[in-house]
C-alpha cells in the first residue's frame, strides 16, 4: 500500500507516523514545497525573541525519517491531482501513483489588502524564512535608532509577535480590529487586566481599529488608520489570521467551502483523497490550531489504513499557555450573556493581574477563563472533561481555601 502526503507540518507529519504505527509495511511518501524539514510554528516566536537558536526549531533529526521509512521530498511541490488514474502530479512534471492521499498543505497568512502592504518592511510569520527576515530587519530598525513597530492583529499569534519585538527591543503597538484582545478567547473584563499587563512590557494596543495603508517615506514609517489617525513604526508586522490552501483541491474538482470538506472520517468528495489540519473544513468549522490538526491527522491516518475505524467529532476550543508571558487557559464557552440556562463565577483581581471565570450549565462547568493563574487548570480542565455535577459547591469554586481536586472522579 503507498500513502502519499502532501504537506510538511503537525498534520502531515502526524498522519505519516499514525500511518507508519497502523501498517508497518506500507510506503509512505510526504511532498513538499517547504525547502527545510518539518518544524513547530509556534516555536517561531521564541526563535525571533532570540530565546532558542534556528537549530532548536526542528522536531526530529534526518535519521529519524530515515529509521521509520518515511520518505521526505523537500522543496517538491505538489501541483495537482489526477484523482482518476490516482496521481499526484508534481511541480517538476512527476507523476507519483497512490493509494490513499492526504491532503494535509495547511495555510497561508492572510495579508489585509492594504495601500502600500508590498513595500519592503512589512512581514508576516509563517515559515523560518519570514523569522529570519523579521529578526534582520528589526536588527537594521534599532541600528538606526527607530524602535516603533506596528502588529496588526490582537490575537494569539499577533500578541507573541508583539512580545517578541519587546523582547528585541522595539516598542510596538497592536492594532486590533475586534471590540477587544483575544475576543475569541477572553472576555472584555479579562482583556482590560491583559491590557495592563502588555502596557508594563511596552506594548500599546488600540481596539475597534481598521488599518487602511503602510505609511512610508523612502522606508516604512508606520500605518494609517480608517479615523485619519497615523501609528509610527518602522517595522509592521501582518497577525491577521490564515487562509486555507486550496489550489490543488479546486483544480482536482474536490469539493470546498472555506476549506476542503471532509466527512467524519477526514474524507474529501472524491474517493482514496482525505484532507486534515488548516485545509480541512468540518461540520462548516476551521479550527486552524494544533490540537484539531494533530486530532485530524490521526482520523485521517486511521481511515485511510482501515476505513471506517477512526471518526472525528470536532474540536472543543481549547488554550492552555502563555501569552506574552501571562498564564491563560481558555475552553469551552467563555460567556454566558447571550444564552439561557448558563451562569457564570467569577473573581477578579486587576493589581495581580488575575481573573478567574467558570461558566456554569446545568450545574457543569462548560467553559473558563483563567488569565494570570494555573493552580486550577487541571482541576477545571478534568471537571469539564468529566462533566461533573459542581452546583452544590457553586458559591465556592473559586475560593481560595477550596480544593477543586476533591470534586473530581
Amino acid at each position: 500500500m503507498r500513502f502519499v502526503i502532501g504537506g510538511n507540518g503537525i498534520a502531515a507529519i502526524t498522519a505519516a507516523r499514525t500511518i507508519r504505527a497502523a501498517s508497518p509495511d506500507s510506503e509512505i511518501e510526504i511532498y513538499t514545497d517547504a525547502s527545510r524539514p518539518f518544524y513547530l510554528r509556534p516555536k517561531l516566536i521564541p526563535f525571533v525573541a532570540g530565546r532558542i537558536e534556528l537549530e532548536d526549531l526542528y522536531v526530529y533529526s534526518p535519521q529519524w525519517y530515515v529509521s521509520r521509512g518515511i520518505a521526505v521530498h523537500l522543496a517538491t511541490r505538489v501541483e495537482g491531482l489526477d484523482t482518476g488514474e490516482r496521481r499526484v502530479l508534481l511541480e517538476n512534471g512527476e507523476a507519483i501513483r497512490y493509494d490513499q492521499f492526504l491532503l494535509a498543505v495547511g495555510s497561508h497568512s492572510f495579508v489585509p489588502p492594504l495601500g502600500g502592504v508590498d513595500q519592503q518592511g512589512v512581514f508576516s510569520l509563517r515559515s523560518i524564512d519570514d523569522a529570519l527576515a523579521i529578526k534582520r530587519d528589526a536588527e537594521e530598525c534599532l541600528s538606526a535608532g527607530q524602535r516603533e513597530a506596528v502588529v496588526i492583529g490582537g490575537g494569539l499569534l499577533g500578541l507573541e509577535c508583539a512580545h517578541a519585538l519587546t523582547s528585541l527591543g522595539m516598542q510596538v503597538t497592536v492594532l486590533q480590529g475586534g471590540p477587544w484582545l483575544l475576543h475569541k478567547q477572553i472576555d472584555r473584563e479579562a482583556a482590560q487586566i491583559l491590557e495592563g499587563q502588555l502596557e508594563g512590557l511596552g506594548i500599546k494596543c488600540l481596539s475597534v481599529v481598521v488599518p487602511v495603508a503602510v505609511l512610508s517615506n523612502g522606508s516604512v514609517s508606520g500605518v494609517l488608520l480608517e479615523d485619519g489617525r497615523r501609528v509610527s513604526g518602522h517595522l509592521v508586522l501582518c497577525a491577521a489570521g490564515v487562509r486555507s490552501n486550496l489550489e490543488v483541491a479546486r483544480a482536482a474538482g474536490l469539493e470546498v467551502k472555506q476549506g476542503v470538506l471532509v466527512d467524519d472520517q477526514m474524507r474529501t468528495s472524491v474517493d482514496r483523497v482525505y484532507a486534515a489540519g488548516d485545509v480541512a473544513e468540518y461540520d462548516g468549522e476551521m479550527w486552524c490550531i494544533i490540537p484539531a490538526a494533530v486530532e485530524q491527522a490521526r482520523v485521517a491516518a486511521g481511515s485511510m489504513v482501515e476505513p471506517g475505524s477512526k471518526t472525528y467529532h470536532g474540536t472543543v476550543p481549547s488554550t492552555t499557555l502563555k501569552v506574552v508571558g501571562v498564564d491563560l487557559m481558555s475552553v469551552g464557552m467563555i460567556s454566558s450573556a447571550e444564552a439561557e440556562g448558563f451562569e457564570e463565577v467569577k473573581r477578579s483581581d486587576p493589581a495581580r493581574g488575575v481573573y478567574e471565570k467558570l461558566v456554569l450549565q446545568d450545574g457543569r462547568i462548560v467553559g473558563a477563563i483563567l488569565l494570570g493563574t494555573r493552580e486550577r487548570v487541571p482541576a477545571v480542565s478534568k471537571l469539564i472533561t468529566e462533566g461533573t455535577d459542581v452546583s452544590s459547591h457553586k458559591e465556592r469554586l473559586l475560593d481560595d481555601e477550596f480544593d477543586l481536586s476533591t470534586l473530581m472522579h
